[in-house]
């Protein structure tokens, strides 16, 4: 008995030793913005701490515009956002509802089934499809979907996501976002460093 649960464990530590890196749109998390020809978004020595925008990356998907990635010094990627152009698409959001499912279904290819499927409005008006647009724009009604816990498949990842998101000056957009391992910590410096927020 001891023999087969000590080849179990061994079997095991294997498996999880072996598990894949996961390089989202061909950026690995120990890359630097400046060899990506990304730009930062406030001024500052090449490769210092902050947020950069990226036109292209290694493995850039056409449907998106841009990538915007987070970035310690030190540290490396914090996390990777792909940004889809904003259109004005009508009020149901018929387009960018299909591209938000198109995104899901390639990133449930690539991560497995999402943990969340969120779909919140805050009014019971905010849930019709008829007013999606105005709903988004207006952070009435929020719909995304989660993946948790992908260390378990990935070495390099903790989490991911896809939002449907709207600006009222340019429509609807789909957001996709990768959070590599240790993010949570990785913006704490983050912020600590530059003064701003995440969310800034």
């Amino acid at each position: 008995m001891e023999a087969f649960l000590g080849l179990l464990a061994a079997i095991i530590a294997n498996t999880m030793a072996i598990q894949p890196n996961l390089a989202p749109f061909g950026v690995a998390q120990d890359a630097r913005p400046s060899a990506l020809g990304c730009e930062p978004l406030a001024e500052g020595p090449a490769d210092a701490t902050g947020q950069y925008v990226c036109r292209k990356l290694p493995g850039a998907d056409p449907l998106y515009e841009e990538y915007i990635l987070a970035f310690v010094d030190g540290v490396g990627v914090c996390n990777l956002t792909a940004v889809t152009p904003y259109r004005a698409d009508d009020d149901e959001g018929h387009l960018t509802r299909r591209i938000f499912a198109d995104v899901t279904a390639r990133m449930t290819k690539e991560l497995g089934e999402p943990d969340e499927k969120v779909d919140v409005a805050h009014t019971p008006a905010a849930g019709s499809d008829l007013l999606l647009k105005h709903t988004i724009t207006a952070e009435e009604r929020q719909i995304f979907n989660q993946w948790n816990h992908l260390q378990r498949r990935f070495q390099n990842l903790q989490s991911a996501s896809v939002v449907l998101a709207g600006d009222e000056g340019y429509g609807l957009a789909v957001y996709s976002t990768y959070r590599f391992a240790g993010n949570d910590e990785c913006m704490r410096r983050m912020e600590q460093t530059t003064g701003l927020s995440p969310d800034q």
